[in-house]
């Protein structure tokens, strides 16, 4: 089953601080707000793949069509992971997603914090809102799961957050460590729930001798098959990463004339590109890799 890491759009209610659309705040400005286009998601990644809408930049949920883009895809026996905040939707519009989604998907709700922390970091998320959504669901088909990521300013109630998750009939609870508060000194948590792998990120790039070995994510068996990203104008990239980062750092994939774009390209014509083969095939050693492959597949695994 081929894997695949979708932003569907890049519309959000949100202004998370550490967010791109925060940090690149003029280039979103300049830029017009994206959907991805339904039929040529659908006809791009095939039946039976596993797909994961994560944005990088927008919420799967603002999608204006975001019902009929899951009813396509679970129509196509495909596996689909949704991660959203949660907010500004009505109980009758996830009741209708709720009538979507079966035992093989997963919806998966971003909530850092309780009714009076909840906002600190995900501001404008409106908290009945949320709630409300997840009532919707205690009956269901699909797996519930809560995400926390960890702050300074809701490290004291993850107590209370995992017995309101079990109130509330979520699967699972998960704590998220981060450096979502570089550059925010304030939000930075206790030692115990700060991502360890900040520090090497930093100096990967300053130090001119610093190596790891190489493992890319993207990679399973040397084949490109693991979370291949499509943003929400339907450029295709290696993983997320390189999408995250395309403001900041240049590379093959860099959006200028759509090269890699599923509206005229298939999956196996970009995987088979010689740019694309050679892309993959630098990932491998530290010296040749782009610099975001450095900081993602050389830390974590080095």
């Amino acid at each position: 089953m081929v894997s695949f890491h979708v932003e569907p759009t890049s519309k959000c209610t949100l202004e998370c601080p550490l967010c791109d659309r925060t940090w690149f705040y003029d280039t979103f400005k300049k830029r017009n707000l994206h959907e991805i286009d339904i039929d040529h998601l659908v006809d791009f990644v095939g039946v039976n793949a596993d797909i994961d809408m994560c944005g990088n930049n927008g919420d799967p949920i603002y999608h204006s069509q975001f019902h009929k883009l899951c009813k396509k895809l679970k129509d196509n026996n495909c596996k689909i992971t949704i991660t959203t905040n949660g907010s500004s939707k009505t109980k009758a519009w996830w009741k209708k997603l709720n009538a979507i989604l079966d035992q093989e998907d997963t919806l998966i709700f971003s909530i850092d914090g309780l009714e009076d922390t909840n906002h600190l970091y995900r501001k404008n998320a409106k908290w009945k809102s949320i709630i409300g959504a997840i009532e919707v669901f205690a009956e269901r088909k699909c797996k519930l799961h809560w995400k926390y990521i960890v702050f300074k300013h809701n490290q004291h109630q993850i107590k209370d957050a995992k017995e309101l998750s079990t109130r509330l009939k979520f699967d699972n609870f998960r704590l998220e460590h981060s450096d979502r508060w570089l550059g925010k000194k304030e939000l930075m948590p206790d030692r115990e729930y700060v991502d360890t792998d900040y520090q090497k990120k930093q100096q990967i790039l300053i130090d001119p001798n610093y190596k790891t070995e190489m493992k890319p994510m993207c990679l399973v068996n040397n084949q490109p098959s693991k979370s291949l990203y499509i943003d929400a104008e339907g450029d295709f990239y290696p993983c997320c990463w390189i999408g995250s980062y395309r403001y900041k750092f240049k590379s093959l994939f860099t959006p200028k004339q759509h090269k890699f774009n599923i509206q005229h390209n298939t999956l196996n014509g970009i995987l088979n590109n010689n740019e694309v083969k050679d892309f993959f095939e630098s990932t491998k050693q530290f010296t040749s890799a782009h610099n975001c492959c450095k900081i993602q597949c050389g830390v974590k695994n080095g």
